[in-house]
């Protein structure tokens, strides 16, 4: 944050564009980086992504009206990148244009799902295509799913809004990192400056309302494969992503959930039989028979294997299990569970038409050539590493 309001990083007279919402809150100053560089006079455009400036928006819930954040400035131009049309999704190179500099300030989750990542990636291609004299500087954070990689890159067959092509289901970089690998992949030649985050200063703040905690995206890789079916991902409670259910799962007690024996079973996680009720989302205000799902290992634990694992037995015992129908992602027409799994062969082993060693070699398979792909990016010590799929 200091370093932002240096004379020789941000000038007087600079011209800034910020793509942020509230996790750009700085604790060694109290304030949001909105607020501090709309008081030095920098500060020109802010860029809002999905879920609104302060993370009151539901999933998908557009944001046209951009007039409730004039109160922090009045001389800042405020520009949704989730609105009602599909240009919204990225700033138009007019919209770009009076900045010399686009500070990014966000918070990602770790998956590819997570609409930041579409959001950044556009953004840099319209500043790339159109050969934009824009600097990038990245306020980086930890990723919260930590160095782990999962799944497999998704390919342009299946590739949307909630997954860039190439991008494997859980990446491992922090959003720095993303951006040094997407200007290579753009052959981008503007100026890219990382800074790091600070121990003392950094504190997770929610990106979105149903990413609470950092423990939400140790699981979200592979719990989010959910909002592909007709039962609830935990939304609309106070653990979502960790619960899971519908109505008709009462069987789903009968099951010796964490005995090595089921086929469903995983050493590095417990299942709770439980009933929740979700106050809004899927099977509102009813009673949803389901499981907590508990890691108990996370350096070990592989979400996205396991929730696939649970996926496929829940499916193959309960007539009522559904894939969701209709429109998932806005102006997108593929199924919900086609652009989350983002794999033939994943979605072959749920219609029975592929077995597990083959899903579990490819993943692997993947995960080392993404490893070895990513690699050269790493801005910090730690490596990128696999897990063994059980």
């Amino acid at each position: 944050m200091k370093l932002l309001l240096r004379n020789d990083i941000i000038p007087k007279g600079s011209r800034t564009g910020l793509l942020c919402n509230q996790t750009a809150w700085h604790r060694s100053s109290g304030n949001y980086l909105f607020e501090s560089l709309a008081k030095r006079g920098v500060l020109k455009k802010v860029f809002i992504p999905e879920h609104g400036l302060f993370a009151e928006l539901q999933d998908q819930e557009k944001l046209s009206d951009t007039s409730i954040y004039s109160n922090f400035s009045g001389t800042v131009d405020w520009i949704t990148l989730y609105s009602e049309s599909e240009t919204s999704l990225s700033a138009s190179a007019a919209q770009l244009s009076g900045i010399d500099t686009l500070i990014i300030d966000l918070q990602d989750t770790g998956s590819r799902y997570y609409t930041f990542v579409s959001t950044i990636w556009l953004l840099l291609k319209t500043i790339t295509i159109h050969q934009l004299d824009i600097r990038i500087i990245v306020m980086d954070k930890p990723n919260p799913a930590g160095r782990r990689v999962e799944g497999t890159r998704i390919s342009k067959t299946y590739a949307s809004f909630i997954g860039i092509e190439g991008l494997p289901h859980r990446h491992g970089l922090t959003i720095g990192e993303l951006c040094r690998y997407f200007r290579h992949r753009l052959e981008g030649e503007w100026e890219l400056l990382i800074v790091p985050p600070r121990k003392k200063d950094y504190v997770f703040v929610p990106p979105s309302p149903n990413i609470p905690g950092q423990r939400t995206c140790e699981l979200y890789s592979g719990q989010c494969l959910w909002e592909g079916t007709n039962l609830s991902e935990g939304r609309g409670t106070t653990l979502p992503f960790e619960l899971t259910g519908a109505p008709f799962l009462a069987w789903i007690f009968k099951e010796n959930w964490n005995n090595p024996s089921h086929p469903a079973y995983n050493k590095y996680a417990a299942i709770r039989p439980t009933r929740f009720i979700p106050v809004f989302h899927k099977h509102a205000h009813q009673t949803c028979n389901g499981f907590h799902l508990i890691v108990t290992e996370k350096k070990r634990y592989h979400s996205l294997a396991h929730s696939i694992r649970l996926m496929k037995f829940i499916k193959d015992n309960s007539e009522e299990f559904a894939w969701k129908e209709g429109r998932y992602e806005a102006f997108n027409d593929r199924k919900a569970i086609e652009l989350l799994a983002g794999d033939s062969l994943i979605l072959d082993y749920f219609e029975n038409r592929a077995d597990w060693k083959e899903v579990k070699y490819k993943m692997e398979k993947e995960e080392g050539a993404w490893i070895k792909t990513a690699s050269p990016f790493l801005v910090y010590k730690s490596s990128l590493h696999q897990s063994k799929i059980k």
